[in-house]
């Protein structure tokens, strides 16, 4: 795929996920007549290499392979607890139904929504029995939503002219949202702690440079609010900060988008241990038939990190403010900068006074994870993983819950997984994966491919890598002849 095009691609994605922001902060208040990466089903696999490191980097040391060329990862997924794929109208369509294929779970609980993406290229990976060395660099791009009242997200969807919710007044807080767009650079060593024959410890450490492009945040702390009519909104009270960092007059060309706006810092941190490694399955002429261990457990701590953002950057600070807005259906916008002069002034009757700063800074999606993977035999595996995401900051991109149980046929050149997956918790979700000499392909959430049931999110993941299980022995093949000739017994 041309750089050219995977740069645009991310780049409209971005802009669309942080479209979320200004919809929400619009169509919450001036709506008119008028929406991890963790790759579950390969990270965990014995020949996962760079596509596993961001799961554990302490899986640098000791792989079945010498050294790994990464050509290229990509994967997007996003979910929700809201806004669905009905039943049988997946990509593949099992029903002529002339029906909006999508709708709201209209309940009273509160709503969220997570989405990432990410493009690694180029990477490269170095492992030894007693020490791993890797590098990569990666496009990255991810927003979340959590906490959002159940009446706001009506209104979202619907307008404030839903008739059923007009008329009443209603309380809510507590939302978070939080947008970033970066490039990490990132760079991995691992070493080996222990091993007896039967304990094998090894340890992981990535370091990473961040370079901020885009970002925004929005903390709605407190809210009450009566949509009257369509064209009137009473808030009694408000209580918000947000803030944001984007080209200036809505920029959209590759090289504004991409400029550097924030700078930071982020590490991943990780223990592996194996019980009963055979050492056999790991030598490079090894055909990889034999139990490569009992069982192997990994603990981690993944994606710990911030960003800065200070260059056309601005926050914003409402607290206890209100208003009663008229004709609230009639207000347009065209960029970022309007909606922060309309909300200052229609607030506090200036189109400034609610500017605050001119930087902020963003955690970047943390989480512990473990890794349990339980080898029934030579090729049949089962695994175990849970991501728990760690929250840093007040301002923070917040990671998705996770947890996963994975069941995988594995061979030297093919393998396939099935992950069936929970994640916030909320509906299980099957997946299928297929590695298969350099290819890599897969998705963790295949029903809204079939549409064999209600579809709450969607992921792709695809990766192209060249390993190398180095010489046989350490020597050439024409060494090793040359060898067994000098050693051979003249005949007499």
């Amino acid at each position: 795929m041309h750089k050219g095009n995977i740069l645009i691609y991310w780049s409209l994605f971005f802009n669309a996920i942080n479209g979320i922001v200004l919809m929400l902060l619009m169509q919450l208040f001036l709506c008119s007549s008028a929406h991890a990466q963790e790759l579950l089903g390969i990270a965990n696999s014995n020949y996962a290499g760079q596509m596993g490191l961001t799961m554990n980097p302490a899986a640098v040391v000791g792989e079945p392979f010498k050294w790994e060329l990464h050509l290229f990862s990509f994967d997007a997924n996003a979910a929700n607890n809201y806004i669905y794929l009905r039943k049988r109208r997946g990509a593949i369509p099992l029903s002529n139904s002339n029906d909006d294929p999508t709708t709201d779970r209209y309940t009273t609980t509160d709503k969220w929504s997570y989405g990432s993406t990410f493009f690694k290229a180029p990477a490269f990976l170095y492992s030894q029995k007693k020490y791993g060395l890797a590098f990569s660099t990666s496009l990255r791009a991810g927003y979340s939503v959590v906490d959002l009242p159940w009446h706001l997200a009506k209104f979202a969807k619907e307008g404030f002219e839903y008739d059923p919710l007009q008329g009443a007044f209603f309380e809510g807080g507590n939302v978070k949202i939080g947008i970033i767009s970066w490039q990490e650079i990132a760079v991995t060593a691992g070493a080996l702690v222990i091993d007896d024959g039967s304990n094998y410890l090894s340890f992981g450490l990535t370091g990473k440079n961040n370079r901020g492009f885009e970002g925004t945040y929005l903390n709605l702390n407190a809210v009450t609010y009566n949509s009257s009519a369509d064209s009137l909104l009473i808030v009694q009270n408000i209580n918000m900060d947000y803030g944001h960092s984007l080209p200036e007059n809505n920029e959209k060309k590759l090289s504004s988008i991409l400029s550097r706006r924030g700078k930071g810092w982020g590490i991943n941190v990780g223990a592996q241990y194996i019980r009963n490694r055979n050492n056999s399955f790991y030598k490079p002429c090894a055909n990889n038939d034999e139990k490569p261990y009992d069982y192997k457990l990994g603990v981690s701590l993944i994606d710990a990190g911030y960003l800065t953002f200070n260059r056309e950057a601005s926050t914003y600070k409402f607290d206890n403010l209100s208003t009663d807005w008229f004709y609230i259906d009639t207000a347009k916008f065209k960029d970022v900068s309007q909606v922060d002069s309309m909300f200052s002034a229609q607030f506090t009757g200036s189109s400034t006074n609610t500017r605050f700063l001119r930087s902020f800074k963003i955690a970047t999606p943390a989480a512990v994870s473990i890794q349990f993977d339980w080898a029934l035999n030579n090729h049949f595996f089962i695994n175990f993983s849970a991501v728990q995401r760690i929250v840093l900051s007040k301002i923070a991109l917040r990671r998705m819950n996770q947890i996963a149980l994975t069941p995988r046929y594995e061979r030297k050149k093919f393998e396939v997984t099935i992950p069936i997956s929970f994640y916030e918790q909320f509906k299980p979700r099957v997946g299928l994966g297929l590695r298969y000499g350099i290819l890599t392909i897969g998705s963790d959430m295949l029903s809204p491919l079939f549409g064999l049931t209600d579809s709450y999110g969607a992921d792709f993941y695809l990766g192209l890598s060249i390993k190398s299980k180095g010489r046989c022995g350490g020597e050439s093949g024409r060494r090793k002849r040359l060898s067994i000739e000098k050693c051979k017994v003249p005949n007499h």
